[in-house]
């Protein structure tokens, strides 16, 4: 698959970083609401990497250390980081280290945990049993071959975790996440064993982080999300004071592909709401285009 994924469109650049298990072509929705006023890619984190393997990137860490020097071998400054879930918190770090390269970041219901869970963790992961979380299980022991993308359609139409999902945004994830097989099936291109070692490396300490954005930020919650709960938001609030919230209601933890025209205007009208927001025209032009992007090593 290509590594980046250009969405098209005209104006300042938006980055879309995807969740755990969601390639980018599963954002279409979401970038078809933001094309008409920005120019939109995404750039395939890690485990999309042909021949990646899990043990490369012990902690989530490495991952923004990717999409960090990805954006520099492309040349942008000042660009719009926008980050789901995973993508939330590579974004996030990625905005900490090096705040040149975005002149905002939109935060989709990152995996920034109450406390209380991540002491949960820690025991879990001290005990040794880090491999026993349910989503980790889940990763592992998920379905993977279909005998047709309409069949593996289908299959996930029927089943209430898509159910806020139009017909649209499931072909979307179900064309863009699965590939061909030899023998005529299909199967998901997100590897098992990456999927299930991020969720088992979840990061811990990333409370320690969040007061060292300075950058302006909008942070998007589903008012029915399961990882991003209002004890979280409300404790990211009081650490950063000045990023603005949003709760979408009627929707969960994948929010881009459950209400993607509605995060659109949330993030357009945002970022055209006040001064807090450096004006795009004043970064440099990206230096290499957008054309192509050859495989990380």
């Amino acid at each position: 698959m290509d590594l980046l994924h250009d969405f098209g469109g005209d104006g300042p650049v938006v980055h879309l970083a995807h969740a755990n298990g969601f390639p980018p072509g599963a954002y279409r929705r979401l970038a078809e609401s933001l094309t008409p006023h920005y120019h939109v890619i995404a750039l395939a984190a890690r485990p999309l990497w042909p021949g990646s393997r899990p043990e490369s990137a012990p902690t989530w860490r490495p991952m923004a250390d990717d999409l960090i020097a990805e954006l520099d071998r492309l040349g942008l400054r000042a660009i719009v980081g926008v980050g789901h879930s995973l993508g939330g918190l590579l974004t996030l770090w990625a905005g900490i280290l090096r705040p040149d390269l975005f002149r905002a970041v939109v935060l989709i219901d990152p995996v920034i945990l109450p406390p209380s869970w991540l002491v949960a963790l820690r025991l879990l992961r001290g005990l040794g049993l880090k491999q026993r979380q349910p989503l980790v299980q889940s990763a592992l022991h998920r379905r993977r071959t279909w005998p047709s993308r309409q069949a593996c359609f289908e299959r996930y139409r029927s089943r209430p975790h898509f159910a806020r999902w139009s017909d649209a945004a499931l072909w979307d994830y179900v064309e863009s996440g699965t590939r061909a097989n030899d023998d005529g099936q299909v199967e998901l291109i997100y590897p098992a064993d990456w999927e299930a070692h991020i969720f088992a490396t979840t990061p811990t300490d990333i409370w320690r982080d969040v007061p060292h954005l300075h950058t302006p930020a909008l942070i998007l919650r589903g008012e029915g999300s399961d990882i991003f709960l209002p004890a979280a938001q409300a404790r990211l609030a009081h650490r950063l004071p000045l990023a603005q919230f949003v709760t979408i209601s009627g929707a969960g933890h994948l929010l881009p592909m459950e209400r993607p025209a509605e995060i659109g205007a949330a993030v357009h009208d945002w970022l055209n709401s006040g001064s807090s927001i450096a004006d795009p025209s004043a970064a440099d032009p990206p230096a290499a285009g957008l054309q192509s992007l050859a495989p990380p090593v």
